[in-house]
């Protein structure tokens, strides 16, 4: 089943094709071991003995074609008696058009518009499509390849390879480890101007059309960065909903036990044994790719049968490929268990007594052809006095010697898990109305960092107490978005104090950095950063972003939860808006570099780093913000509309994966009218407005008068609109409030009759709107 090509037109005068290479032959035999069948693929370039003249071929492949007008035509392979790739020299055209709007606005960002028409004098392709058939139309004859060729094959495969034996990207390895007639298509085209791009059909990805940039390896950790990527138009298999990789296998539950051995300079050694149940959603493998820290060694694995398993994980490499007997089929069940480790420092960070696990780090065997979402039994044997937590519940806790055996049970499926341990003090309290926690706290470590700073310059106070602090804004936000938002999934919370800057939340545990228990700065910073973590147990733990375009949905509401937290806790708006205003200079500053907040972690390049902190954290916030102020009552000023559809958002999804668009729905029963607009534009768009305000009052019958308005608004489309709060002092404390919907190239508004002469006004009261007001004269 080929459901992302398109139609493809092959114009020839003699289809005849040689026997000793058959491009069409039966698909590839999968491969017996990874890297027997890896160095078969990097030696392709040594694998040329066959061209075509090539006139006209076109190969559509959904939103791209390759337009082969004049040249010669280079097989690659064979691998298992089979072409899979060829290069092509001479004049060609390449076309494409992204079909998301989004995309387009991004290829425009890249080339300069929203579509691309180039010429090309060369394409590498690889394929596990129907591309090898398309070939059975061209007359080949034995050639010697010329030898840039063969360099242009390697450096492309090197480029892909990350420097590592045995490491290739898994979409180019994994149709040939498996012998799949996948849909692959991979393109890699030198333009007579602007430079190389990819072009590729990834049929593991969700969104499989995707365009990619050259950028240096030694800024930003590749050799290629996505331009635009988009659903194929015809969705294969495992790709409903909103995640990111194709649903093909699932991973429902996992066991492990994990041993933490000191070792004799009070570093931790790691090893562990998972054991994970697996489900086929469709037919695959026989190699089953999964995700581990790149510093972890594999050191044997075997089936539930007790078979041994083949497996390959490249030194330093993420990825682990583990053959299973034969090729499952939907609905296969089957158990798998990894023995693996990693030396003192290799997964575990120290400082001191302190050891913190990076929460992106994959220390366990993480899904890759398919959703992350399990539930965890884990039990641990560590040393007795480092105090330990974990996800999950506490069912058992046993001390043998010197070896402290404590085991946790999450009890609903989850997409994360983690644990952390060090020489903590246990601070456990509960305030009236909210659940207990446990504070794992490490005093005489932070005041050592302390003075380290000291000796660098830098000074952080240090103040008394701030166990109990840090507990109680805990504790607070707790009850804050309990009442907000709903009933939180878990009982008992650990908040464990870690030697780094950054905050982390999972669910049940929240890890805060060691500078939060120093002190509580005057502006709320540390309020908010408690809070944000406490909000993840809502956002991010209790309704999951469904993919990577989704992450808004859990930092930017998390940061936007964190600044109605201080807000309540200070009982004033002044830090609640200060942190608006920041976030605005800050999004301006870099807006056009990043794009979109649909875009996730795209937004973050070489040329602006902190993309993605500042569109989907702060960006993501200010989304909320205009929602809040869109919702308001103005007869009432009462937030009640916005607190029920976050009320609502949360039970329709809690415990699910969820999308931009399921949010946007309940906004829409809630407001009542359709949002695309609201959403197109500042969630899908980067447009800022700015707004020429003038104003004059008028004098109607019975003593009410009407503000006359002329705005004009720039830096933003044609059709951008956007109902503004407006707020008139009629003096006597009276205020009336009601709201301009400013739209396109209007420029002329006037207000509902009031009950009084207008004595000062307010043009975009509360921030209701992400934009810059310029007051002028009538």
């Amino acid at each position: 089943m080929r459901a992302t090509l398109s139609t493809v037109v092959v114009v020839v005068l003699f289809p005849f094709l040689l026997a000793s290479q058959n491009p069409a032959s039966e698909p590839v035999v999968p491969a017996s071991t990874y890297l027997g069948r890896y160095h078969e693929v990097m030696k392709l370039g040594s694998a040329i003995g066959q061209v075509a003249d090539v006139d006209h071929l076109v190969l559509n492949r959904d939103a791209g074609q390759l337009s082969l007008e004049h040249g010669r035509l280079y097989l690659i392979g064979p691998i298992a008696g089979r072409s899979v790739g060829a290069v092509f020299q001479g004049q060609g055209r390449f076309t494409f058009t992204p079909a998301l709007a989004v995309e387009q606005a991004e290829l425009q960002r890249f080339a300069g518009s929203p579509a691309l028409n180039d010429v090309f004098s060369e394409a590498i392709l690889l394929f596990a499509d129907s591309t090898a058939a398309q070939l059975r139309a061209l007359t080949f004859r034995p050639a010697v390849a010329p030898g840039d060729v063969a360099d242009h094959i390697h450096d492309i495969l090197n480029s892909l390879e990350e420097d590592k034996e045995g490491s290739l990207r898994s979409d180019i390895i994994g149709p040939l480890l498996n012998g799949e007639d996948t849909g692959f298509f991979f393109a890699r085209l030198e333009r007579a101007s602007g430079g190389p791009v990819l072009f590729e059909i990834n049929p593991d990805d969700i969104e499989a059309v995707q365009l990619f940039r050259p950028v240096p390896h030694r800024q930003w950790g590749s050799n290629w960065a996505v331009v635009a990527q988009f659903p194929p138009q015809q969705p294969r298999p495992g790709t409903g909903g909103s995640h990111s990789l194709r649903h093909r296998l699932s991973v429902p539950s996992y066991r492990m036990n994990i041993r933490l051995t000191p070792t004799s300079g009070a570093d931790l050694d790691f090893a562990a044994t998972a054991t994970l149940a697996l489900k086929a959603e469709e037919p695959i493998g026989p190699w089953l790719l999964f995700a581990l820290h790149p510093k972890l060694e594999v050191d044997s694995a075997r089936w539930g049968t007790g078979e041994h398993a083949l497996v390959f994980k490249a030194k330093d490499g993420g990825d682990v490929w583990v053959r299973g007997v034969r090729r499952l089929q939907t609905g296969d069940s089957l158990t798998l268990t990894l023995f693996y480790h990693g030396d003192h420092g290799s997964l575990i960070d120290r400082y001191g007594d302190w050891f913190f696990i990076n929460p992106s780090a994959a220390w366990y065997p993480i899904n890759g052809q398919g959703r992350n979402f399990a539930t965890f039994d884990l039990t641990y044997a560590s040393p007795n006095w480092y105090p330990l937590a974990s996800v999950g519940e506490r069912t058992d806790s046993t001390v043998t010697g010197k070896v402290l055996a404590t085991r946790w049970v999450t009890q609903r499926p989850t997409p994360f898990a983690t644990f952390n341990l060090g020489l903590f003090e246990n601070y456990h309290t509960q305030l009236p109305g909210a659940p207990p926690l446990d504070v794992l706290i490490s005093e005489g470590a932070h005041r050592a960092l302390a003075r380290e700073f000291l000796s660098q310059g830098v000074m952080i106070p240090q103040q008394k107490n701030m166990k109990e602090n840090v507990a109680a804004d805990v504790a607070n936000s707790l009850k804050l978005f309990t009442h907000l938002f709903g009933e939180c999934f878990y009982p008992h919370f650990y908040v464990a104090e870690i030697p780094y800057t950054e905050g982390v939340s999972f669910p049940g545990m929240i890890d805060l950095s060691w500078v939060t228990f120093q002190t509580t700065t005057l502006d709320g910073f540390q309020e908010a950063f408690r809070a944000h973590e406490v909000a993840h147990q809502w956002w991010g733990n209790g309704v999951h972003p469904g993919s990577y375009r989704d992450a808004w949905l859990s930092e930017g509401l998390a940061e936007f939860s964190a600044l109605w937290y201080l807000q309540s806790a200070r009982k004033r708006n002044d830090e609640y808006f200060k942190f608006l205003d920041k976030y605005k200079a800050d999004i301006k500053i870099d807006k056009d570099e990043t794009g979109p907040i649909w875009i996730g972690q795209r937004t973050a390049s070489a040329k602006v780093p902190l993309g993605y902190q500042i569109m989907i954290y702060e960006k993501g916030a200010w989304v909320f913000q205009m929602l809040r102020i869109l919702m308001l009552d103005l007869r009432t000023m009462q937030e009640d509309r916005f607190i029920q559809t976050m009320r609502d958002y949360y039970e329709q999804y809690r415990g699910k994966p969820t999308s931009t668009e399921d949010f946007q729905r309940v906004v829409e029963e809630h407001v009542g009218i359709p949002m695309d607009w609201f959403f197109d534009e500042w969630v899908k768009g980067t447009a800022i407005p700015t707004y020429h305000v003038a104003w004059t009052s008028q004098a109607g019958d019975g003593g009410k008068y009407a503000v006359r308005f002329r705005v004009t608004q720039e830096h933003v489309p044609a059709d951008f609109r956007m109902p503004v709060l407006v707020s008139v002092d009629l003096g006597g404390n009276r205020i009336a409030h009601f709201r301009v919907d400013v739209r396109g190239d209007q420029k002329e508004y006037t207000s509902p009759l009031l009950p009084g002469e207008p004595k000062a006004l307010t043009f975009n009261d509360l921030n209701g709107v992400l934009a810059d007001v310029k007051m002028e004269r009538w």
